[in-house]
């Protein structure tokens, strides 16, 4: 039994047919079929029964896939850690928070790169959960995540910051203020990144706990739309500082907020693997450069 047998029965069981799952699967219907006699027979179990409606599942077919998931889930993280394991000097595969890459120098990290040609190096971005994910599932070697992340299976540790602050715009009432707190944002025309965002989760469960309900109108995955959207006064938007530095910040002011809250970005990597070549010698390089 493999995983990719194993995605063939789901998808059948799902799809209640053999050529709308072939579809879904980009195989042939024959070679599809294939695979669920080879999966009946390796269990010795009748998992479909054809009818005139399609193929329905014996009492063998919906037992198998109601614990399937757990069971692909489990022989894909064997699979990922047997090819993380022979390829650990080799490649080393990063995976970075959406909004990450804004305060990390991408440079630097392409550097170690050019230092170390014997390693592959790819990145690419996710929202926050994601990179969690597919680090634990040994799909990545190393994460950038944003906000702590504390575990006994997980190395971490901070690379970089700043203040999350309020822009806004010349005319309204906060604008002369040095600082602001939430509590000042009740009734207010908000703009957000979105949901992709862990500082979208992070905001609005704080406003939660201090009892504000935010009005937001308006959610992006542009940093400079929330600026452009600002300065053009349809609200005023929860930001990253590093944001200051990218715009004229013409009409527009960044204010921090009375609570002090932060944007962090961790780098992270599993406990059982951070002595692997790749991870080790990557850690200690962003030690050393920032």
């Amino acid at each position: 039994m493999n995983t990719k047998v194993l995605k063939c029965f789901q998808t059948v069981y799902e799809e209640r047919s053999i050529s709308r799952a072939a579809r879904r699967l980009y195989i042939t219907p024959q070679g599809l079929s294939k695979n669920i006699r080879q999966l009946e027979e390796e269990l010795k179990a009748v998992l479909f029964v054809r009818t005139a409606q399609g193929m329905e599942p014996t009492e063998s077919g919906r037992f198998l896939y109601e614990r399937s998931e757990r069971i692909v889930r489990q022989l894909e993280e064997m699979e990922n850690g047997l090819r993380q394991l022979e390829q650990r000097k080799e490649r080393l595969r990063i995976g970075c928070a959406n909004g990450a890459l804004n305060l990390l120098p991408l440079p630097v990290i392409l550097k170690f790169g050019e230092e170390h040609p014997e390693l592959r190096l790819e990145w690419r971005e996710y929202p926050n959960d994601q990179v969690k994910t597919k680090l634990m599932d040994s799909e990545i070697e190393y994460g950038f995540v944003i906000g702590e992340w504390s575990g006994q299976a997980v190395a971490a540790r901070m690379i970089t910051g700043c203040r999350i602050c309020l822009l806004v715009y010349e005319g309204h009432p906060l604008y002369g203020r040095e600082r602001v707190s939430l509590s000042q944002l009740e009734g207010e025309r908000l703009l957000i990144m979105n949901e992709s965002f862990r500082l979208y989760h992070e905001f609005t469960a704080l406003c939660a706990v201090q009892g504000v309900t935010p009005s937001i109108v308006a959610k992006t995955a542009d940093g400079a739309g929330l600026y452009r959207l600002c300065s053009q006064k349809v609200g005023l938007a929860v930001a990253p500082e590093f944001f200051r530095e990218e715009f004229r910040m013409d009409g527009v002011r960044a204010l921090p907020f009375e609570e002090d809250l932060y944007w962090e970005v961790y780098g992270v990597s599993r406990r059982d693997t951070s002595g692997y070549e790749n991870i080790r010698l990557f850690d200690q390089y962003l030690k050393e450069h920032l």
